[in-house]
């Protein structure tokens, strides 16, 4: 079962690492209510972070049932995942929309984003390097 885990290894934990997703994102998936910044890592496994801000989400019980679903949705597709560094944002209201569309969002923004990383390989291969 240790293949399904949220270990702290799969965790973005300090600010340096947040703000190389930041600033080198590779690849941007929008949906309705949230947003995804990734970028390739040298890491051994993919990992995740959350920034939920006060001003987006005013109310910290709402927060926190955004970063739990967030967690959660990662946590059964981080083997469908390459190797990246992810950031989830939430876009402004989202605290009043159910956990099964969220749910819903975020598993289509995990398939946009295994397209995107898919088609970014593709094109590398392709392409010839000087």
């Amino acid at each position: 079962m240790s293949l399904y885990s949220f270990s702290p290894a799969v965790r973005i934990h300090c600010a340096a690492d947040y703000k190389s997703v930041f600033d080198g994102a590779l690849f941007k998936v929008h949906q309705p209510h949230f947003l995804f910044l990734a970028k390739i890592t040298e890491q051994p496994q993919s990992r995740l972070g959350i920034v939920v801000a006060k001003k987006k989400v005013r109310r910290a019980h709402e927060r926190n049932r955004i970063k739990r679903l967030a967690r959660e949705s990662f946590r059964l597709n981080q083997q469908n995942i390459d190797l990246l560094d992810i950031v989830v944002m939430p876009k402004v209201g989202i605290e009043t929309i159910p956990n099964a569309e969220l749910h819903q969002q975020l598993q289509f923004a995990w398939q946009k984003l295994q397209r995107l990383v898919k088609k970014h390989h593709k094109i590398a291969i392709s392409s010839p390097q000087n």
